[in-house]
């Protein structure tokens, strides 16, 4: 029995492992089944189904198309309304009646407000839908449109004047007279070429007319005038308490001038009498500057002449 163990003792030993031992069979079998992690740092995610995506994205469009539409029946609810305009011709307050030349202030801002998201094609429809009513092209215009009644298809416009021209007469039979015309083309060239869904949001859009409501345009005139009095009186507080100021400190320059200056005005004595203008006898008017005549040296001018005469006599002559 000694022998035995002495014989296990004398046996070497096994090298231990420094590697840590692997997981029990357990967690490897639970391991297994969930998926992979991939080494590189990229946050996994669930993919969504193709269907669902393809769902939201037909919605999102169907809503952006039934807006624009919206916003396209507002549009032509708009036209019905201007073609009915203007709907104040008398006002109230006083016996003034409105035209196109001074409109009412309530169908101006009307006006203004429902015209602000067309686009120029929509105002020609405004324009078309107005005659169709006979009524002149311009919204704010109460009179009915020009009929020329039959002849061509062109029609000469201010004969014999420098504004001559050759318009069609289907032109000229949109408006009641050329002013409206006017009135008319300067609200068309201030639409914009976008979308009225494009623009919606923009608050700073205004439309402005060739000719305000008068009685606007004087509130404004007025408010201006008080505004330009006070200014005027702040700025001639502001210069006294400047001079003021200046008075107290001393300051010579802003002080009052006392210097006096004798001033003694006498008449220009004359020493000869006026005499009356004559005609040029002597043929040298043209020589006179500022009603002076230049002298020039009298025997210079003798001595040139002798000479000029003695080469004269000293050519021979023809015989």
């Amino acid at each position: 029995m000694s022998s035995i163990a002495s014989t296990a003792s004398s046996q070497p030993k096994k090298p231990k492992g420094i590697l840590k031992k692997p997981t029990t069979t357990a967690t490897t079998t639970t391991n297994t089944s969930s998926p992979p992690i991939s080494p590189l740092p990229v946050q996994e995610h669930k993919p969504a189904s193709s269907s669902s995506t393809a769902r939201e994205a037909a919605i999102q469009q169907a809503r952006i198309i039934q807006q624009q539409q919206a916003f396209e029946d507002e549009i032509q609810d708009s036209i019905i309304e201007l073609a009915k305009l203007p709907l104040a011709t008398t006002s109230s307050s006083s016996t003034s009646t409105y035209d196109s030349s001074n409109p009412s202030p309530s169908d101006a801002d009307t006006f203004r407000q429902l015209v602000r998201l067309f686009q120029p094609g929509d105002y020609e429809d405004l324009i078309e839908e107005r005659n169709t009513l006979k009524k002149c092209g311009y919204a704010l215009c109460p009179r009915p449109r020009l009929r020329l009644g039959p002849g061509g298809e062109y029609k000469l416009v201010g004969w014999g004047r420098s504004d001559f021209g050759i318009v069609p007469r289907k032109e000229l039979e949109r408006w009641c007279s050329r002013e409206c015309a006017r009135r008319a083309m300067y609200v068309k060239v201030q639409l914009g070429e976008t979308a009225a869904w494009e623009r919606a949001g923009i608050s700073s859009i205004r439309i402005d007319l060739l000719d305000e409501p008068k009685q606007a345009k004087e509130e404004e005139d007025d408010a201006t005038r008080q505004l330009e009095r006070e200014l005027q009186s702040v700025e001639r507080k502001a210069a006294q308490d400047a001079k003021d100021l200046a008075l107290e400190r001393g300051d010579a320059a802003d002080k009052p001038s006392t210097r006096k200056i004798k001033l003694t005005i006498r008449e220009k004595s004359v020493k000869m009498a006026p005499q009356e203008p004559t005609l040029d006898k002597d043929g040298e008017g043209h020589l006179v500057l500022d009603g002076y005549k230049p002298k020039f040296n009298q025997e210079s001018e003798q001595k040139g002449e002798d000479e000029n005469m003695e080469d004269d006599s000293e050519k021979p002559t023809a015989e």
